[in-house]
């Protein structure tokens, strides 16, 4: 498990995206909201820089993921 720092202005919006969600690569939940930042457990079996590039293709390919400004990275990248 790895965990990813999301971050924006509007960090409810990647709450309500990725809380819960799961597909054959990933399962993501909360770990807690600090600020602008949204800290989440990943089950995964990619590295934490993979898991967090491959949430964030997801997240681009939504609409508030095409307008938004935001940022997703392994906690402790930063």
């Amino acid at each position: 498990m790895v965990t990813i720092m999301m971050s924006t202005a509007q960090v409810k919006k990647l709450v309500e995206f990725f809380d819960g969600y799961a597909d054959d690569k990933v399962k993501v939940s909360l770990d807690k909201v600090a600020g602008i930042r949204a800290y989440m457990k990943c089950e995964t079996e990619m590295s934490a820089q993979e898991a967090a590039d491959y949430c964030k293709s997801l997240f681009k390919k939504t609409p508030e993921g095409q307008t938004l400004y935001f940022s997703i990275q392994p906690e402790g990248a930063y």
